[in-house]
């Protein structure tokens, strides 16, 4: 009896045991308390890159005058300049080259990667200032057109996000794919970042701990890549088809039955 009783309590130690483990590695933000959060930055500024598509629309109180910067594209694939959106055209996309220009009507190439949509507003505007006149103050709208992130691993699903505000977190980006599964692992959260040189950076995230918040990498930015690892359990469950959540507590119990049954004999 004394033997049985050693068993059971080593088996409700070892359930126990697992279960606090488990819990310190699928909670979030455990740390709060102890994280100054009135140190966080809001979102910086997001920098064009090579590669960017962007959406550019200038308007003045003279639609004539504002028509042959405005490249509108059409069902048939081709484009016209004009002033006015109708319901059978969009604006035109401008792709930033390698080499960080744009082929800007009028104008020619203008050099906008590194800038923030602010300063690519104000460096078109003063170009075509000259166009217009000197009573006309035209109003120059920069967008993206291709603001994605990708998120793969272990979510809920692995999807490419459009962002249509331009501001993303990598919390509200996660959530949007499902959030992470119970095999992700949150410790080691891994973003793929391309800088304005278009060269690759990656960053480490632990989601345990709460300062994330303060990260300057918090806020994702146009094609920035998120993969969740996945943990040991779904690595050793790669090649078996019925691995579930509780396979580990049940190789324990295993484990001790074992030992129990040869401290009976």
């Amino acid at each position: 009896m004394k033997k049985t009783s050693v068993f059971l309590s080593l088996i409700v130690a070892a359930l126990l045991f697992t279960g606090c483990t488990m819990t310190k590695h699928v909670a979030y933000f455990q740390n709060m308390e102890e994280v100054d959060l009135q140190s966080t930055k809001m979102m910086p500024e997001i920098h064009i890159k090579p590669n960017d598509e962007l959406t550019i629309l200038v308007s003045s109180v003279t639609p004539e005058a504002a028509a042959p910067f405005n490249m509108r594209l059409f069902s048939n694939s081709g484009y016209s300049m004009s002033g006015a959106s109708t319901a059978s055209n969009s604006l035109y996309t401008y792709i930033v080259d390698k080499d960080g220009f744009i082929n800007f009507p009028v104008i020619g190439k203008i050099k906008v990667v590194g800038m923030s949509r602010t300063e690519a507003e104000e460096a078109i505007r003063n170009l075509i200032q000259p166009y217009f006149s000197a009573e006309e103050k035209p109003v120059v709208k920069v967008r993206y057109a291709s603001f994605k992130v990708t998120i793969i691993g272990e979510v809920g699903g692995s999807r490419v996000v459009t962002v249509t505000n331009e501001r993303l977190s990598i919390i509200e980006a996660l959530a949007q794919a499902g959030d992470l599964s119970i095999y992700g692992k949150r410790p080691n959260v891994l973003l793929v970042r391309e800088n304005d040189e278009g060269q690759k950076i990656s960053v480490r995230f632990d989601l345990n701990d709460a300062n994330i918040f303060n990260s300057p990498y918090y806020y994702l930015e146009q094609n920035d890549i998120i993969y969740v690892e996945p943990n040991k359990a779904r690595a050793r469950s790669a090649d078996v088809t019925s691995y579930t959540f509780w396979t580990p507590i049940a190789s324990i119990a295993m484990s001790l039955a074992t030992l129990a049954i040869s401290l009976t004999k």
